[in-house]
């Protein structure tokens, strides 16, 4: 959660520059991919991400797989993989041409996912080309939602250990436990989350918090995300480490959390909400999160919704406990991964 957060001043102007710049560039063409996660379709062809595991997922017969990418700041890392097999490349600041895949001919898998979080500004795909052909691989019949911080996002994993400062280079949101557990169920994934924001409040800042951001289609695009858009089967609520940072927030993080669940309900009716917690705290923070959501889950319970839970995360004494900042590591990723796919088995018929 130490983390030098980008002004909003920076994400408009990089936002009119990077308009400004899409203005010349028209008949891009992302149809024949599919989306991962939330994006914004870009006026004129291509689209739009931001969230961190958002990305794409294709079918290539060929042997060649480029994209034409723009990144408003070159902050951004993405991870590839083809054929099961994974890299990871550094994005430049602006529009460039990237080589996704070049290498047999063949039938080929190929899946981009952002490794970085919405901080590191958006990453316009503009175009996708190979020497073959390209089709959308197909549409699982599982889906998760997960609304989160920087421990969704991975924050810092692969970082040697808690004392390392935070690095583009140490995140990787494919390591965190909600693409862990997405894998492991072969469902899709959308992730929604901000490294620092809380729901009622954030680590620091100010508003907007996660309580308007979940509804989003994008960080710096306030259009709400059409619910028909997606229908979660499973959805995580990792929330409230950014609100008790500083100390217990009182009955307002509760009010909003309740009103969370209440409104995802609304739009989900059959969905199995997971209120998690863990993973970062100690002591009496840790104790006053932990008492105000699973007391909040426990009356809704109680009031008749049977589809809400709580589940608490306990981290391993393990060589990658910990990642940079005290943010959880490889091992201890894994370890919640392991444990909310437990609670999933136990409650969802996947």
């Amino acid at each position: 959660m130490r983390y030098a957060f980008k002004m909003l001043a920076r994400w408009i102007l990089a936002g009119l520059a990077l308009g400004l710049s899409l203005g010349n560039l028209a008949h891009a063409d992302t149809r024949n991919v599919r989306i991962l996660g939330r994006a914004a379709v870009i006026a004129g062809g291509g689209v739009k991400l931001q969230w961190a595991a958002s990305g794409f997922e294709a079918r290539v017969v060929g042997k060649s797989l480029t994209a034409t990418i723009v990144d408003e700041w070159g902050d951004n890392w993405l991870n590839i993989e083809v054929d099961g097999k994974r890299s990871a490349i550094q994005l430049k600041a602006g529009t460039a041409d990237y080589v996704i895949f070049s290498g047999k001919p063949g039938v080929h898998t190929v899946r981009v996912t952002r490794r970085t979080n919405s901080q590191g500004g958006a990453t316009q795909l503009l175009d996708v080309r190979s020497d073959g052909s390209i089709t959308p691989t197909a549409v699982p019949k599982r889906r998760m939602l997960v609304i989160g911080d920087s421990i969704t996002s991975g924050y810092g994993v692969e970082g040697a250990d808690q004392h390392c400062r935070y690095s583009k280079e140490t995140q990787n949101a494919d390591a965190a436990y909600p693409s862990l557990v997405a894998r492991s169920f072969a469902a899709d994934l959308e992730l929604v989350s901000m490294d620092g924001w809380g729901l009622y409040r954030n680590y620091m800042g100010s508003p907007p918090t996660m309580k308007q951001m979940a509804w989003q289609t994008l960080p710096t695009d306030a259009t709400p995300w059409p619910i028909g858009k997606s229908f979660p089967q499973v959805i995580i609520i990792a929330l409230g480490a950014n609100d008790f940072a500083s100390g217990d927030p009182g009955d307002g993080f509760t009010a909003d959390y309740q009103s969370l669940i209440e409104k995802l309900r609304v739009a989900h009716k059959n969905a199995h909400i997971f209120g998690v917690f863990g993973g970062i705290l100690d002591g009496e923070r840790y104790a006053a999160g932990r008492t105000a959501i699973s007391t909040t889950i426990a009356k809704l319970k109680k009031a008749g919704d049977s589809r809400v839970h709580f589940i608490e995360f306990t981290l391993p004494n393990a060589p990658r406990r910990w990642g940079c900042d005290w943010h959880p590591g490889l091992d201890a990723q894994q370890r919640m991964a392991r444990t909310l796919q437990t609670e999933i088995d136990q409650y969802v018929a996947w």
